[in-house]
């Protein structure tokens, strides 16, 4: 029983175990088929993989052949570059190359309209008037007298000018002139007082009982060529003898003075070659060749001798001359070139610029003249230095010292203010015609108005504060107003910012009716020595130029005194050689007074 049951049970145990192994036959079964169908699925995921990978491996090939291709596209775009690079930098050097080129075109531009500028002034100062008056015509329109190449008359013949009457035009005083026709036959009447030469003109062969009923005159101005002759002074001799007639003295007359000693030539001559060569501007050159067609061959080298000699007699009155403008208060300065010759040069030319400067009292109309090397403000230190007074000058920088002394009152000449916006003229019209027509147009006009209505100095001193102290007051606003719309360096800008920087020193001569407005009347004295030195082109030396300085002193000063220098210099070269120092200011023109012939004879 008990095997039995053993037996059973171990059946039972074996068909649990056998169960079991069923259970874990199915169950591996089950894990086989799931470990298939894991494997089958990586197989298909490895086969899928190896399927993106070939796919990968192609992609990468195919990126790999666009980056090479990228690379060569990169590479030839990088050449591209550099190739456009280097073509920008030589386009940018191209471009700086024409920027400078325009740059400089424009300076040339600019060169081209101030040559351009500078011409039409030289031909204007060769050809045109060179006044700077505004003219108003009919129907009311200004215009400048730039050029006058030809002259267009309204009258078929000419005719003689007559003044009718006076009026106000604008802000100028006008004398309107009329023009009669001329009259057929009429003749110009002759100079009264000169001594008449008759001449008597018979018909040939008159017949027999011809009965003279009257004659016929014909008057003629007549000449006959300088009259050359030897002046004798006889002197005679005589003995008187003493009270105990044992010694004897004699007597003879002085001879006239003379300022060269020994001299063999009359003061009228010395008159003669002086008054040639200094108002008439002869040189003496010509001189000597218009004596020796009347038969007198002087040296040349005596006849300039003669005339620095007589030159040389009137330098202390040069200097009284001088000392009165000085003394004066009121003084009007300019200077022009006078050119001399230097031998002291090693090199180059042998001819220096020098400066003749001038000095002058409007008041008194006397002017006086100096020859200095330079034009600096050490070649006037020794007139200016310490000078007191009214200085009256243009803006050249030699001056703005000395209009800087304690006492000097500076003044600047409205007339080269003027000056400027006349030249502007051609750069812009419109500017320059508004302030030539509504400023210095009226200002002048104030002036005129005084000088007709003869005004004292009190007077014109209140007119010119009631009437130009305003004008002036605009004249500035304007200015202020219209530079900063000026194209720098141009005309225009230049006459703007020229009467801006001396606005006040143009104003000066408002303060005071003694004053003038410009400098106008020194620069009408010093046309002389420019005339003198287009004839002469030169003085021989230094010395030279400071004798022509005094000589042209005098003919000017007697030009302003109305005194004519034939009757003052041989009256002064015979006085002044006997002349004592403290007399001398009496022989200057504007004190001088002719010896009566009586006292002359009683001299």
């Amino acid at each position: 029983m008990k095997q039995s049951i053993s037996y059973k049970q171990l059946y039972l145990q074996s068909q649990q175990q056998l169960q079991q192994q069923e259970a874990v036959v199915a169950l591996l079964q089950q894990q086989q088929r799931w470990l298939t169908e894991e494997r089958q699925s990586h197989l298909r995921q490895l086969n899928d993989q190896k399927q993106e990978l070939v796919q990968g491996a192609r992609l990468l090939s195919e990126a790999q052949q666009l980056i090479n291709r990228q690379a060569t596209t990169i590479g030839q775009l990088q050449e591209k570059t550099g190739l456009q690079q280097q073509l920008l930098q030589e386009q940018d050097e191209q471009i700086k190359t024409q920027q400078q080129q325009i740059k400089q075109q424009q300076k040339d531009s600019v060169r081209l309209k101030q040559v351009q500028y500078e011409l039409g002034m030289l031909k204007r100062q060769i050809y045109g008037i060179k006044s700077e008056k505004r003219h108003v015509s009919a129907n009311g329109d200004s215009s400048t007298p730039v050029q006058q190449l030809a002259m267009v008359l309204d009258v078929d013949s000419w005719g003689s000018c007559q003044l009718t009457n006076r009026r106000q035009v604008g802000a100028h005083l006008r004398v309107a002139h009329v023009t009669s026709a001329h009259v057929p036959g009429s003749r110009n009447a002759l100079p009264e007082g000169l001594p008449e030469e008759l001449i008597l003109l018979d018909v040939p062969d008159r017949p027999a009982g011809a009965r003279c009923i009257g004659h016929e005159e014909q008057r003629q101005l007549a000449c006959d060529p300088g009259r050359w002759y030897i002046k004798v002074i006889r002197r005679p001799v005589y003995l008187v003898a003493s009270e105990d007639k044992l010694n004897y003295r004699q007597l003879i007359a002085p001879l006239p003075s003379h300022p060269i000693e020994r001299c063999k030539l009359d003061i009228s001559v010395l008159v003669l070659l002086f008054i040639d060569k200094y108002q008439y501007h002869l040189p003496i050159w010509r001189q000597q060749q218009r004596l020796r067609q009347y038969g007198i061959d002087l040296p040349y080298s005596t006849l300039c001798w003669i005339v620095n000699r007589v030159c040389e007699t009137l330098r202390p009155l040069w200097h009284l001359l001088m000392k009165e403008i000085l003394a004066s208060g009121v003084v009007h300065m300019d200077e022009t070139r006078y050119r001399v010759l230097d031998t002291t040069k090693k090199t180059g030319k042998k001819s220096h610029i020098g400066w003749i400067w001038a000095m002058m009292n409007p008041v008194q109309r006397i002017v006086c003249f100096t020859y200095q090397k330079g034009r600096g403000k050490k070649d006037v230190d020794h007139l200016l230095k310490g000078y007191t007074g009214n200085l009256m000058t243009d803006a050249y920088g030699s001056y703005t010292k000395y209009g800087r002394q304690p006492g000097v009152v500076h003044q600047h000449c409205a007339s080269h203010a003027r000056r400027y916006f006349a030249y502007a003229m051609a750069h812009d019209s419109a500017r320059a015609t508004y302030v030539l027509d509504n400023f210095f147009g009226p200002l002048y006009g104030i002036e005129q108005e005084c000088k007709a209505a003869q005004l004292d100095y009190d007077a014109i001193t209140e007119k010119r504060q009631a009437e130009a102290v305003p004008l002036f007051n605009q004249l500035r606003q304007w200015l202020e107003t219209e530079l900063p719309k000026v194209t720098p360096r141009t005309p225009m800008h230049q006459a703007i910012s020229y009467t801006l920087n001396h606005f006040n020193k143009l104003m000066q001569y408002t303060t005071d009716g003694m004053l003038a407005i410009d400098n106008n009347i020194l620069e009408g004295q010093i046309r002389s020595i420019a005339l003198g030195r287009n004839n002469s082109l030169f003085a021989g030396s230094h010395l030279g130029g400071e004798l022509a300085a005094i000589a042209y002193s005098f003919v000017a000063t007697c030009k302003l005194q109305q005194i004519n220098p034939n009757e003052w210099l041989p009256d002064v070269l015979r006085r002044v050689v006997d002349c004592p120092e403290d007399k001398l200011i009496t022989l200057l023109p504007q004190f001088w007074k002719p010896i009566s012939s009586s006292q002359q004879k009683s001299a």
